[in-house]
């Protein structure tokens, strides 16, 4: 009688964990991801409530620039190359010597013909318009 009660509670154990492992992957990432197409992301973008410009060209390299810190397109030195992975968009920046590579990466939530969302890895929105 011992035997058949000490599997049955071993059982019930074996169910519970498994109960627990099964909710805890299901939880990790309940974000819809989506298929963000690089033609989406191409032209002149602006960071919602600032004067923050982001330029994606067609070949994959870009420009950003704050206008509030009196840096306009043309003498902006914060250049980048991006690419774009499902819905993952990289940055990579370079220094100012040429030899760093410094990459940002972000998850885009959602995007349209005039606004496009990041999120951060800190779980930091971003929004920007179309211009």
């Amino acid at each position: 009688m011992q035997v058949v009660q000490g599997m049955r509670a071993k059982g019930i154990a074996f169910f519970v964990i498994l109960f627990f492992l099964l909710l805890a992957t299901s939880c990790n990432d309940e974000r819809v991801h989506i298929t963000v197409e690089p033609y989406q992301i191409e032209g002149l973008w602006q960071k919602i409530g600032t004067q923050e410009f982001w330029r994606y060209r067609v070949d994959g390299t870009g420009v950003t620039w704050d206008e509030s810190e009196d840096v306009s397109e043309e003498e902006s030195n914060l250049t980048y190359e991006w690419t774009i992975n499902g819905d993952e968009l990289t940055h990579v920046f370079h220094g100012s010597l040429g030899n760093q590579a410094v990459p940002k990466v972000y998850t885009v939530t959602s995007i349209s013909s005039s606004q496009m969302e990041w999120e951060d890895i800190y779980g930091q929105t971003y929004v920007l318009l179309k211009k």
